[in-house]
């Protein structure tokens, strides 16, 4: 138990390592060992400058242009497949009647 224990410890140790790493200026080590600084101040100093990450998610895209899109595709497969999948996919979409219309047009 407790070895465990230690090693439950050690890499509670090494992840907090880890984290002031990432987070905390190159200088750190020194300010933390006289105890003029700390992991508050460090985000904090972060923010202020604006050093902070980033989101790197991309903003969502506008579903009529995916629908557009997929609605492009399918025609220029020009198969009866491609444009029931369509249909079958977005039934109450206006390209949906399009659609429908090229696959009469095809079928003939």
């Amino acid at each position: 138990m407790r070895k465990v224990l230690r090693k439950k410890a050690m890499r509670r140790a090494f992840t907090i390592s880890l984290l002031a790493a990432t987070i905390l200026p190159p200088d750190s080590d020194r300010l933390l060992q006289k105890g003029h600084f700390s992991m508050a101040k460090a985000v904090a100093s972060d923010e202020k400058l604006g050093t902070a990450t980033k989101s790197t998610t991309p903003p969502a895209r506008d579903p009529k242009l995916a629908v557009e899109e997929e609605y492009q595709l399918a025609r220029r497969l020009n198969t009866v497949q491609s444009l029931k999948l369509f249909i079958a996919r977005h039934p109450d979409d206006p390209l949906a009647a399009k659609a429908r219309a090229d696959l009469r047009r095809l079928s003939r």
